[in-house]
């Protein structure tokens, strides 16, 4: 952990190319990702919370939201939680895992705070002490506000967290472009609500950053196919049915990304999804990729299915579940669909900080 936070004092976040790493620090070493046991670890610290208080929100791989209720809002019983939270990981998962809490009136606030102080802070916020305790970050700092956003906020006259606490909600609704301004106005000054989200899973997607010997259009297809073969195992195992596929690339150099899609009668069926992303890579121009994902849309949970009639060959839609029970038993990537390089076949899946893999995908 100490290597982590050494690494971003130098520049090396979330993110950062390996090459861009190497400039930052010429002596950097990589290390391989362990995707698997990063979840197995994120199912633990869960169920070791949730020993502590009932966890109302997974938010990332890395991040959970409590809600405090009663006398527990009180601000002594409230350090005293976070403090047993702290305890219970030091002996249940290891003295290696540490936490930042932060205390405060909604979700939005208690991310604020516990970005205050890492790698094992505890931060509250309160009436009392808003804005003082936040007057000294930068607008970046806070959550939800990117790159462009703080541009957006510095042409309309935002230069500082002060401006951003002063600016009235009408102000903030007219930079934010809608409602969400005015929800970001509200929740900065402490108001208990989230932003409107619906429960129901409207896409599916995987993405990848290719490694650079797959960083041409071989390699980019080759692992467009694997990432599908993934994304319709999912579909198959939350039963579903999907009616548009996307491919989206990004490349090396100035070149704009790309995009399409193409759409079909309902499906989830993997040789059936690889074909369409065959026509789709046939519009894909010719530049070096740096990322490839592919996005399932449209879906349809399986008691809404509505069946082709005119289905071509129905007996082959048995064959991916046929694949999935042979993975089920023997491990993923025991058997697939057509060729593939080892370099691709050998990627298992990632955890990544919007979307936790369940233990299965491995």
């Amino acid at each position: 952990m100490d290597r982590v936070y050494a690494a971003k004092r130098l520049g090396i976040k979330t993110g950062t190319l390996y090459k861009d790493a190497k400039k930052l620090c010429p002596n950097v070493i990589p290390v391989r990702a362990r995707h698997a046991l990063y979840t197995d670890y994120h199912d633990r610290i869960l169920k070791t919370v949730d020993t502590c208080i009932p966890i109302e929100k997974i938010v990332s791989i890395d991040e959970v939201a409590c809600r405090l209720m009663g006398r527990e809002r009180e601000i002594p019983a409230a350090r005293e939680i976070a403090h047993k939270i702290k305890r219970a990981l030091r002996e249940q998962i290891g003295e290696c895992i540490t936490c930042s809490i932060g205390l405060a009136s909604n979700v939005f606030l208690g991310k604020v705070g516990s970005d205050l102080q890492k790698p094992d802070g505890l931060v509250v916020l309160t009436p009392e002490n808003l804005p003082d305790a936040i007057l000294h970050l930068r607008l970046r700092d806070i959550y939800g506000i990117g790159r462009r956003m703080e541009e957006r906020l510095n042409r309309a006259g935002i230069r500082s967290v002060a401006d951003l606490w002063n600016a009235p909600s009408h102000r903030l609704r007219q930079i934010w472009g809608g409602i969400h301004g005015l929800l970001y106005y509200q929740m900065l000054h402490g108001v208990d609500i989230q932003p409107p989200s619906s429960s129901r899973t409207k896409s599916m997607s995987h993405q990848h950053v290719l490694e650079p010997e797959l960083r041409n259009r071989a390699g980019a297809k080759n692992f467009s196919h694997h990432l599908l073969t993934k994304a319709a195992e999912r579909l198959r195992h939350k039963n579903y049915f999907c009616h548009r596929l996307g491919l989206h690339l990004s490349w090396l150099g100035d070149q704009a990304s790309w995009w399409d899609e193409v759409d079909f009668h309902e499906a989830r069926d993997t040789d059936f999804l690889l074909e369409r992303l065959e026509h789709l890579w046939r519009r894909v121009p010719n530049y070096k990729p740096l990322t490839v994902s592919v996005v399932l849309m449209g879906l349809v949970p399986a008691s809404g299915h509505q069946p082709d009639l005119f289905a071509d060959n129905p007996r082959r839609h048995k064959l991916s579940s046929l694949v999935d029970n042979i993975n089920d038993r023997y491990g993923r990537g025991a058997i697939g669909f057509g060729l593939m390089p080892s370099k691709v076949r050998e990627f298992r899946g990632h955890a990544a900080f919007q979307r936790v893999p369940e233990a299965w995908e491995f």
